[in-house]
C-alpha cells in the first residue's frame, strides 16, 4: 500500500520526464487566487499544473489529491491503439 506522501507526490512530465516544482509550476487555488475586481469571490480557477517544456495541464479540480491522482495516471502501453 503506498504512503500518503507517495500518493500527494507528482510524478514527472510525461512528455519530457522533468520533476514539477509545485511551488512554481502548480497553480493552487487555495495557496494562489487573490480575489480581484474582475473576480471577486469565485475562489479561483482549478488546479493547473504546469511543466517547463510548455505542457499546461487543467485538472478540472479544487481537490489536491484527485488532481494529484488525474496527474499521476498514465496510459499503459497496452491499453494504446495508435
Amino acid at each position: 500500500m503506498e504512503s500518503e506522501d507517495t500518493m500527494n507526490k507528482l510524478k514527472p512530465c510525461p512528455f519530457c520526464g522533468k520533476e514539477i516544482d509545485t511551488e512554481k509550476n502548480v497553480y493552487i487555488p487555495e495557496r494562489d487566487w487573490a480575489p480581484s475586481f474582475y473576480d471577486p469571490d469565485s475562489g479561483g480557477n482549478p488546479i493547473a499544473i504546469h511543466c517547463e517544456c510548455g505542457l499546461t495541464f487543467c485538472t478540472d479540480t479544487w481537490d489536491w489529491k484527485e488532481a494529484v491522482e488525474i496527474w499521476n495516471k498514465r496510459a499503459n502501453k497496452e491499453d494504446t491503439k495508435c
